[in-house]
This record gives C-alpha cells, structure tokens and sequence, in this order.
C-alpha cells in the first residue's frame, strides 16, 4: 500500500519540536514554530513555475527535503555541479524515485513523487533533514 501523505506528515510530526505550515493544499514542515525555512514540504499540485512532476494527476504528491553535500553527492554522484544537474535527463514525474528536486536541486533538494518501497530511505533522509537544521540553523 503506497505511503499516505496523512503517513508523511505524521512521521514527520513526530519528530522534535516540528511545526507544520498547512493553510493551503501544500505542506511545509519546520524545525520550530518560528517557521522561517522549512527542511520538507509536499506538494499537491502543478503551478505555473513548477510543473514537471505532473502533481495534477489523481493522487499524486511530491515530497521534498533538504540534504547536505555529502549525501546529495553519495544520491547523486554523477550530478554535483550545476552544469551537469542542468544538463541532466531526469524524470521527475517518475513514481517512487529519488531525484534532484525540479528546481531546487541545486540547493541540495531532494524530491520523490508517491514514495512506496523508497519509503524507509526517505525516513532516514528526513531524519537527517530535520537534523541538518536542527544543528545547523544558518546553513540554509
């Protein structure tokens, strides 16, 4: 059964101190209630500035997330410029993937569009997100 966005975000509530921006169809998760740069967010639907993904198919989500250098690179070996990102082929409406994020996969951003079996992987991603700004506030 795939993993719910209901799924995401409680995991995601349950980790310290996150707080969670929901006034619109969109999610975004931060390490405090101050909410100043989330470290994940889903979004539900395609706009005009982020439409590859194809999120106004039935159902579908993308979850994104924020990595360090280390672990984009270890995800991503063959993409650590930004020429080769921009240069890359990617399918970034492929379910169940690991991927630079659309348009901020040059900050490190990771994106998975309806994860099921990347789930455990992406559990442990977010942890370190959410770590990631936890211990480095001002990294961003």
């Amino acid at each position: 059964m795939p993993v719910s966005i209901a799924d995401i975000r409680c995991f995601l509530e349950a980790l310290a101190a996150v707080s969670v921006h929901d006034s619109t169809p969109d999610l975004f998760f931060f390490r405090d209630d101050a909410q100043n740069f989330p470290f994940a967010t889903i979004v539900t639907h395609d706009d005009p500035y982020d439409n590859r993904s194809w999120l106004d198919r039935e159902g579908v989500f993308r979850l994104n997330f924020a990595t360090d250098k280390p672990t984009f690179a270890r995800l991503f070996p063959r993409l650590l410029s930004r020429k080769e990102l921009e240069a890359a082929t990617i399918d970034y409406s492929a379910s169940d993937v690991l991927f630079p994020h659309p348009l901020y996969g040059r900050m490190r951003w990771v994106s998975v569009v309806a994860p099921d079996l990347s789930w455990p992987q992406c559990q442990d991603l977010l942890v370190a997100a959410h770590q990631l700004r936890e211990l480095r506030p001002d990294s961003w």
